[in-house]
């Protein structure tokens, strides 16, 4: 099991920190807000959607987490996706195709000037591929 600590960000600027727990097979993450009383188990078929199911509980208490998997140009390809158990996923830019150098780490930490919602990311990435 691996341990980190990150920061999430409320709408109004305060910062909370946040421990995870990641651990494969099962694909499992555990989150705790620290000095808050919120912890909860995702698991799911791979650590993306273990991070997008955690991202939505946060967001739904108005808290945006700052890692590399929030921010707004982070999309996963499917291989990619497969081969790592949705850990790596590709930090995209427009009109250029990604490449091995472009993965992040989904859990690494990411400014929290950077990152947005579940939605907006969706949407950004849509506009990215032209597919509105």
């Amino acid at each position: 099991m691996e341990e980190l600590t990150r920061t999430a960000k409320r709408v109004d600027g305060e910062k909370v920190d946040v421990l995870l727990r990641i651990s494969t097979p099962p694909s499992t993450l555990r989150i705790r807000l620290i000095d808050e009383e919120f912890e909860h188990v995702y698991e799911e078929v791979d650590l993306l959607e273990c991070l997008k199911s955690a991202r939505r509980d946060l967001e739904g208490m108005g808290l945006l987490l700052c890692c590399q998997g929030a921010r707004l140009n982070v999309f996963p390809s499917g291989m990619t996706r497969q081969m790592s158990e949705g850990r790596l996923a590709y930090s995209l830019q427009a009109g250029r195709v990604p490449s091995d150098d472009d993965l992040v780490d989904i859990f690494a930490p990411a400014d929290c000037s950077e990152v947005a919602t579940l939605e907006d990311q969706l949407a950004a990435v849509r506009e990215l591929f032209r597919m509105k």
